[in-house]
């Protein structure tokens, strides 16, 4: 198994785990507000949490596509989840959304691509390996985040 074939492997395991911890989620559930000690700090719900993966997710797959055709990646630019985007069944779908241009990338990007290195828009070196492998981990990171917010009544 090549580095890309593992890569792709490891994302469609990790977005298996973050699909399987809102699976069969009520809404009341997936539109509750954690409970935050700073009243002026907003936690995000499970909807936001999930917005906030696919964001992340676009965000990168742009900005290695950008990064190995010798373009300027632009940065990153936090949208707030559109009013639309409220039921579980919306979120799954973005998040296939977000997943297919990534797919897409993969499979035509060369293997020896993984360790090119650019700029970012503020100037930070990356690789394109690592930022490939962040998705991945993003996804874990919170589906235990999800997992834990079902938990809190």
């Amino acid at each position: 198994m090549g580095d890309l074939e593992r890569i792709v492997a490891d994302l469609e395991a990790a977005r298996t785990e973050l699909l399987a911890a809102f699976d069969g989620i009520d809404q009341d559930t997936f539109d509750r507000q954690p409970f935050t000690i700073d009243p002026t700090d907003r936690a995000w719900n499970i909807g936001d949490v999930l917005w906030h993966v696919g964001l992340v997710e676009d965000w990168i797959r742009r900005t290695v596509d950008q990064g190995v055709s010798d373009r300027d990646p632009a940065p990153y630019a936090h949208r707030d989840r559109p009013t639309i985007a409220r039921t579980p069944d919306y979120l799954r779908e973005w998040l296939e959304q977000t997943r297919r241009p990534l797919l897409a990338l993969l499979r035509r990007l060369p293997e020896d691509e993984l360790g090119r290195i650019f700029v970012l828009s503020d100037g930070e070196r990356r690789m394109v390996r690592p930022m490939l492998e962040h998705i991945a981990a993003h996804d874990r990171e919170h589906a235990q985040q999800i997992a834990a917010l079902r938990r809190v009544e």
